[in-house]
């Protein structure tokens, strides 16, 4: 490793989990030894970089920037399959990719719909897991939805609304337009059949979710008078 400036700690983000090291340069071989994966050589670590993704050999090296922390993904083999989204390439070391991942590798939009090119342009659905070819190069895109609007279910009720995101406080108006905006009136939003990486919980005021076709909210007005 580098020399590191002193106490100076650098976030990085390994198969979902946080970590933090005081050296800015790690080589391959480094990012695995942070995230316990031994021995190294059983192991291949891509980095999602600029929309796309990078394989980093064991003597490889990756300067880490004081902007946001990477996203490393460490797969078990050497075994590398390749996919492009949007024109950039992305080096896989599974034999397939979720839709999530791929949003965040190409950090779309919540309103842009993900389309498979290889499979006649046709739409990606969130919860989705897409194989990809040892030989060949399977092609992803994203762009405007077809579709504007996605049916929720609010309340026992189901309403259409415009693809993205919803907050809190657009989920209250929704139910309780009456209601809303009101001083003494308390609201608690609830939800279910999310997006994958989010099926269920609890929206806090000032919380967005991505809404997804089918979703269940459960809203509640109180009056704390």
């Amino acid at each position: 490793m580098a020399q590191a400036a002193e106490n100076h700690q650098y976030s990085l983000i390994i198969n979902d989990q946080n970590y933090a090291t005081e050296d800015p340069v790690l080589t391959g071989r480094d990012i695995l030894a942070i995230a316990n994966f031994r021995p190294a050589s059983d192991f291949t670590t891509v980095v999602f970089a600029g929309q796309g993704t990078q394989a980093i050999g064991l003597d490889e090296t990756y300067e880490i920037a004081d902007t946001l922390p990477p996203q490393f993904r460490v797969f078990k083999g050497d075994r590398l399959f390749r996919a492009v989204l949007n024109e950039r390439e992305i080096v896989w070391g599974e034999k397939a990719i979720s839709a999530a991942d791929l949003r965040i590798i190409g950090d779309f939009s919540d309103d842009q719909d993900l389309y498979f090119d290889s499979d006649g342009d046709r739409v990606i659905e969130d919860d989705e897991v897409l194989s990809l070819r040892r030989d060949g190069v399977e092609r992803f895109r994203s762009g405007d939805p077809h579709d504007q609007t996605v049916d929720i279910i609010l309340n026992g009720e189901i309403t259409a609304v415009e693809k993205g995101r919803l907050s809190f406080s657009e989920l209250a108006k929704l139910a309780f337009p009456k209601l809303f905006g009101r001083d003494l009136i308390c609201f608690t939003v609830s939800f279910t059949r999310g997006p994958k990486r989010r099926r269920e919980g609890v929206l806090l005021e000032g919380d967005k979710i991505r809404i997804v076709e089918g979703m269940v909210f459960n809203v509640s007005a109180t009056d704390k008078s």
